[in-house]
């Protein structure tokens, strides 16, 4: 039975770990932990009796760009009606994670929409067509817990687990140069929890380096950059040690949550 109307969160993800294992044509191959957070795009979506598919964005973030994310929605849900077919309806999309900070933020929009889509047409999306969309598209899509491997395409539940995290964000890293970068260059480890793109989102963005470097000072263990960054995380066991931590930290967009 379709479903003419709802609204729909769609969780971050923070990248626990992410190892490059090799390359597949034109992708590399990864193995990375990732698990979603208490930080979210919103999409509102209602039938509508004709019009097609119409698509509004409102933002909490001041530096969001409809215009030049507009394509990357506009691009999968082509794909979405080439696959499943048109309908009608109206989405407002409520873009409140940044771009370009290695936390899915290019992937939850997408997803919520898909989302509302598949609810509209009563349809059941699988992996072959959301890895049309993107490589961070399952994953995101999934939610929860996972282990990730090949190319985006292998999603594995894991056992959920309970977090608080301080994330820590300045500019942003376009993927695409990350990954060029490590080819040139490789990797370094940093910290306790690898993460393979960490020297190349460095010399793109100083301000990873500068993130590590200011939560370790004020005492957080467990420091990991999230996907290609910008993003940087530190991971605590409970929200008090978190919080005091993120009380302290200026001269970042800063983000305080928990495992969603």
């Amino acid at each position: 039975m379709e479903k003419n109307h709802g609204k729909l969160n769609v969780p971050a993800k923070v990248n626990l770990s992410l190892v490059i294992t090799g390359v597949k044509g034109a992708l590399h191959t990864l193995d990375m932990e990732t698990v979603a957070v208490d930080l979210y795009d919103t999409v509102t979506y209602n039938k509508t009796e004709s019009g097609g598919i119409v698509i509004d964005y409102t933002s909490s973030l001041a530096d969001f760009d409809k215009d030049r994310f507009r394509p990357v929605v506009d691009s999968a849900v082509s794909k979405f009606v080439a696959e499943y077919g048109d309908t009608d309806c109206h989405i407002l999309i409520e873009k409140n994670l940044p771009l370009g900070a290695g936390i899915g933020g290019s992937s939850t929009a997408v997803v919520g929409v898909l989302k509302a889509l598949e609810n509209l047409k009563n349809v059941r999306l699988d992996n072959r067509f959301l890895l049309t969309i993107g490589s961070d598209i399952p994953v995101v899509y999934r939610g929860g817990h996972n282990r990730v491997t090949g190319v985006g395409d292998v999603v594995e539940a894991l056992e959920p687990i309970f977090k608080h995290f301080v994330i820590l964000v300045k500019g942003g890293v376009d993927s695409g140069k990350a990954y060029r970068l490590y080819d040139e260059i490789g990797a370094e480890c940093f910290g306790p929890r690898r993460n393979d793109l960490e020297k190349a989102a460095r010399e793109i963005n100083p301000a990873v380096k500068e993130a590590r470097e200011i939560l370790e000072n004020l005492g957080a263990k467990d420091v990991v950059m999230s996907g290609s960054g910008s993003a940087v995380v530190a991971i605590f066991d409970d929200e008090a040690s978190a919080k005091s931590v993120f009380d302290k930290v200026d001269g970042f967009n800063k983000f305080l949550t928990k495992t969603f």
